[in-house]
């Protein structure tokens, strides 16, 4: 590991490094950032021509933010090794309400306790989790679990709730939580204007300004700016500055399903800097 961080582009001795990866399900829309935290911070956006790319960039890192599912729900495999045998499938159930009383988020065939409690804790409304049981985000989270193993070099597994090397994030939810998501969407070809101000905000809320290849990329490609705050979040993390899981069920859940690390609401970007 340390061998691998010797790289990093002005590294100093305690300089933290975190890396992001919107990761895709195998194609060119991969992206990756690295952040060096030292009194100057250096962005860099990375090849992410492939995992080989992929893996040298969290090697290089003391904690990486991973845009995927770690995880499929607990009901979604008790439920796949119950069709497999011809035993009886289990009983379809739901999350609790909302505090408005409102249904909580879809069932937990298709959707993980750490969807449930990052929807609700966001407030995002429409703007619900993939399914990583039912949906394309199932590809995905294949190719994270590949990683993470191959990250693991036949050592332990890494721990999915977070507290190791890698860590989940959704970019989306995080802008939400920083107050910095834009009216509309980011997304795509029609979201750059939208990107323009998400990252003039990150610019404004860090204290630092971009490289300006870096902003320009950023502003051209959601999968480059998506890089980038999972990069950011990953600093929140190590700093304890997101929401790990507190409670039994929250714990015994996010070992096997993954948790999704949500920057704390409040927690001004600033602070990422100490």
């Amino acid at each position: 590991m340390d061998a691998a961080r010797s790289g990093t582009a002005g590294r100093g001795d305690g300089d933290m490094v975190t890396v992001g990866i919107d990761l895709a399900g195998y194609t060119s829309t991969t992206g990756a950032c690295r952040v060096t935290w030292s009194d100057e911070p250096v962005v860099e956006l990375l090849p992410a021509r492939n995992d080989e790319d992929l893996l040298a960039a969290m090697r290089s890192a003391d904690r990486t933010g991973l845009d995927s599912p770690l995880g499929w729900p607990v009901a979604f495999a008790a439920l796949l090794g119950a069709h497999q045998t011809g035993a009886a499938l289990p009983v379809r159930s739901g999350y609790g309400a909302r505090e408005d009383g409102r249904p909580g988020l879809g069932n937990r065939f298709t959707h993980r306790l750490t969807d449930d409690v990052a929807w609700k804790r966001t407030g995002a409304g429409t703007q619900r989790p993939l399914s990583v049981s039912a949906d394309k985000l199932g590809v995905v989270a294949m190719r994270a679990a590949d990683l993470m193993e191959r990250l693991a070099d036949g050592g332990p597994a890494l721990p999915r709730d977070g507290s190791g090397p890698v860590l989940e994030v959704y970019p989306a939810y995080a802008l939400l939580q920083w107050g910095l998501l834009p009216a509309g969407t980011y997304k795509g070809k029609d979201g750059a204007p939208a990107r323009a101000v998400i990252v003039k905000a990150l610019e404004d809320g860090l204290g630092f300004p971009l490289p300006e290849a870096a902003r320009g990329r950023c502003v051209r490609s959601d999968h480059d700016l998506d890089a980038l705050v999972s990069a950011v979040v990953a600093r929140a993390a190590a700093l304890g500055l997101t929401d790990p899981p507190e409670t039994d069920e929250e714990r015994a859940a996010a070992a096997v399903e993954g948790w999704m690390h949500l920057p704390r609401r409040g927690a001004p970007l600033a602070g990422l800097r100490g």
